[in-house]
């Protein structure tokens, strides 16, 4: 390096590429990636409908144990 100015060689011919090759590989990425996020949201809709389940049956139980208490004391909450 002499401290001259670095000069760029400019190539006038236009770079081509195979574009459908390109859109091709994308599209399958996509495809991909829009199938993995459609799985990841089967799968948490899906433990979401287990633990609402769940959630339920843990309400139903605390329910019928609160009222057989109420019973054993006497004091009924049932109608």
């Amino acid at each position: 390096m002499n401290g001259a100015p670095a000069t760029m060689e400019h190539n006038t011919q236009p770079i081509t590429v195979d574009a459908e090759l390109y859109i091709a590989r994308l599209r399958n990425q996509m495809a991909e990636a829009w199938g993995h996020a459609q799985a990841e949201l089967a799968l948490a809709r899906e433990e979401i409908a287990v633990r609402t389940a769940r959630e339920a049956d843990l309400e139903r139980r605390i329910a019928e144990l609160e009222s057989t208490i109420a019973e054993l004391r006497g004091t009924s909450t049932r109608p």
